[in-house]
């Protein structure tokens, strides 16, 4: 029965997401800050895992990255996800469970500790990241995030171009 509901749900949020995304293109300050989170999801059948970052992707602004695998027993997996307009995460985050939650109501109680599954407000930072600001980082479940992950800043980015050949040519044009 709730398929009745989310199909003209997801209608209605695809364009107004599109025209938001439109209208923002012409501003000065667009509010684009692309971030990438880590969302870990409720659903777990591979039909309702297929539909909801199907959903997603089809929402313009936001972009279904890739799914991992759980790292211990009892945790879920991680549906990594960019979102356009990620200045607020933690908004990004619940507003991703409010979808996957009106896709499937059954996940209502289910509760990882983000915004949008229970009470939590704030989220934390092993959740999300900010691709701009740390090139070369490998995407890891959030249990994973730790000292083993080197971010890159973006100005050294250069120096481990994964282009070589552009890269020494654009070192013998500064010279």
């Amino acid at each position: 029965m709730h398929v009745i509901f989310y199909i003209p749900w997801l209608i209605k949020e695809i364009f107004v997401s599109g025209f938001t995304l439109a209208f923002a293109s012409f501003k000065r300050d667009t509010g684009y800050r692309p971030v990438i989170v880590r969302y870990p999801l409720r659903v777990t059948s591979a039909w309702q895992i297929f539909w909801f970052s199907t959903s997603i992707t089809a929402t313009p602004g936001t972009l279904s990255l890739g799914l991992r695998e759980p790292t211990r027993e009892g945790n879920p997996r991680i549906l990594i996800v960019q979102a356009v307009m990620g200045s607020d995460p933690a908004e990004v985050v619940a507003g991703l469970a409010d979808m996957e939650q009106r896709m499937a109501p059954h996940v209502k109680e289910i509760d990882y500790g983000v915004p949008g599954q229970g009470e939590h407000a704030e989220l934390d930072p092993a959740f999300y990241e900010y691709p701009l600001e740390t090139l070369g980082r490998q995407m890891r479940a959030p249990d994973m995030v730790g000292e083993e992950d080197t971010p890159l800043a973006a100005s050294e980015a250069e120096k481990f171009s994964v282009w070589p050949v552009r890269a020494r040519r654009d070192q013998g044009e500064r010279k």
